[in-house]
């Protein structure tokens, strides 16, 4: 029973990413000028989709009952997909002119070095968590990097849009840090609860449960955020 739950669960919540990737793209056209704004769409759609994928192949492979650092590794390497996307897309929409050469070629060379450090673990060790959980420190840092970069421009940026005199630029900033602290909180969150209950199942139904509706809300509020730009 509790393997069926955890297997429609899957499929449910991988659905459902892809129809919210689905309204995502639907609606991309109307922004073809909004370049920051469009990009932020694509790489949320890709996120999306990455994860989706990770779900079905989860619900496939069941490697959480058979080999638990391969499912490990699986979920840390969407999620650091999804850290990515919120670094190239997110962060620009406070600052254009973050988004640079240097940035692409330092995550792309960390993602990297993730990859092969989550799969050589999982590929050596099919039942050590203690091993994955040290390979995940690679996330961490990164992920650390990300939040860091994000909330000193936040910080930087805030109050110079607050004195912004048209617009619904407080509607946007609430939007913005509801956004990115769900984003951090459901990321980081979930690979530590990845690395603390590696076999368990309960903990990944919650989490995917919980995930649906914080992607769900984060499609609404990027949508919502495009007709005020519109």
């Amino acid at each position: 029973m509790e393997q069926t739950i955890y297997v429609v669960t899957l499929i449910m919540t991988g659905l459902i990413n892809l129809a919210l990737g689905g309204i995502l793209f639907s609606g991309n056209k109307a922004y073809r000028q909004q370049t920051v704004y469009l990009r932020s769409r694509l790489l949320t759609i890709l996120w999306l989709t990455a994860y989706s994928i990770g779900y079905i192949l989860h619900a496939i492979f069941l490697w959480r009952y058979t080999w638990p650092t391969a499912a490990s590794a699986l979920t840390v390497s969407c999620f650091h997909i999804g850290a990515i996307c919120f670094n190239w897309g997110f962060i620009p929409l406070l600052n254009p002119n973050y988004l640079k050469r240097r940035v692409i070629v330092r995550d792309l060379y960390i993602f990297a070095v993730g990859l092969i450090t989550y799969w050589t673990v999982a590929l050596k060790w099919h039942h050590a968590p203690v091993y994955i959980s040290m390979a995940f420190l690679v996330f961490f840092v990164y992920a650390a990097m990300t939040v860091f970069t994000f909330y000193r421009t936040y910080n930087r940026v805030s109050l110079r849009m607050i004195r912004m005199s048209s617009g619904n630029v407080m509607g946007f900033i609430r939007w913005m840090q509801v956004c990115c602290d769900c984003i951090v909180l459901f990321g980081i969150g979930s690979v530590t609860i990845t690395a603390i209950f590696p076999k368990d199942i309960l903990p990944f139904v919650l989490l995917l449960t919980s995930g649906a509706g914080m992607f769900s809300y984060i499609t609404y509020s990027i949508s919502k955020y495009g007709k005020y730009l519109s």
